[in-house]
């Protein structure tokens, strides 16, 4: 089939992208099962031009094997590459699926050793899960930088009932949560800087299925309350929602912003991928992510 003149255009773009490594963000999206991370996926997939946007939640465009539709989850983690504008600068993201079942945890990391920050799914309603520290905890250990989205919030408004009090302090206790596992597991080189913040935009709340997101940043961007997303989701005006504070836009800029680049993290991650001499030409060029450096490759998975 041959390739139309819009996937000939992001295929350049993506090739061009690839050479600014300051703006290139490798992430793993991480969480319990059926925390929403495949449909997040297909959310920022859609507003890529990957695929329709009437698909989100449908498509489920990383799930690449017959077994993953059958049984409704994650098996093979899988990569979708996209473009994002952030304060006018262009980014690349290479984004990896990752299972959530605990019989697939060596997929996850495998996941985690090609990638350098990853956003972390936790539902509103179910709240931190077993399987949720288990990812979390793996990402801390391969020094992966975490951020946090809190999905099905919609679910939180209007199957929970919660006033605006009650699902703020949900979400608050939530978040807090999540940071006293972090401080508990993180490096402690990194607990300043990679503990969760509302305040700094280190943490979103959303529904990746109606495809709409806000956080502290996002707010005053887009010009919207807590107050009227609760009233905005209650009365079913999700879609509404979704054009004021679109979740692709509010989960990229987070990206973007507050996850590091393969030249700020080979820095610290490179003794944890590479057991060589960093002191040897290769090893400065792993470091330094030099393109005219010997060809070296990580094997993550042998079948």
């Amino acid at each position: 089939m041959a390739a139309t003149s819009k996937e000939i255009a992001h295929a350049l773009n993506i090739q061009k992208l690839m050479l600014n490594q300051r703006c290139i963000r490798n992430i793993g999206i991480i969480a319990h099962i059926h925390h929403g991370k495949t449909c997040l996926t297909d959310n920022l997939a859609a507003e890529a031009g990957m695929m329709s946007k009437e698909l989100v939640g449908e498509r489920m465009l990383t799930w690449i094997d017959k077994q993953e539709h059958e049984r409704l989850m994650t098996i093979y983690g899988a990569t979708v590459t996209m473009g994002h504008k952030y304060e006018g600068e262009d980014y690349l993201i290479n984004l990896l699926d990752t299972p959530g079942h605990v019989d697939f945890g060596a997929d996850v990391t495998q996941a985690l050793r090609a990638v350098d920050g990853a956003v972390v799914l936790a539902c509103a309603v179910e709240g931190m899960m077993p399987q949720t520290e288990t990812v979390l905890f793996q990402a801390l250990a391969e020094k992966v930088k975490p951020i946090l989205f809190i999905n099905k919030v919609d679910r939180a408004i209007k199957e929970l009932k919660l006033t605006p009090e009650a699902l703020q302090k949900r979400l608050t206790d939530l978040v807090n949560e999540i940071n006293v596992f972090i401080m508990k597991n993180v490096d402690p080189k990194f607990k300043d800087e990679w503990k969760l913040s509302v305040e700094q935009g280190t943490v979103a709340f959303g529904s990746a299925l109606r495809k709409w997101a806000i956080s502290v940043p996002a707010m005053k961007k887009f010009g919207i309350t807590f107050k009227d997303i609760i009233e905005l989701c209650s009365q079913d005006r999700d879609e509404e929602l979704a054009q004021r504070a679109p979740a692709h836009v509010v989960i990229l800029d987070m990206v973007a912003k507050h996850l590091p680049s393969p030249i700020e993290a080979q820095k610290y991650r490179m003794a944890r991928l590479w057991r060589g001499d960093v002191d040897s030409e290769i090893g400065k060029s792993l470091i330094n992510c030099d393109p005219n450096g010997d060809l070296a490759i990580g094997v993550t998975k042998v079948v």
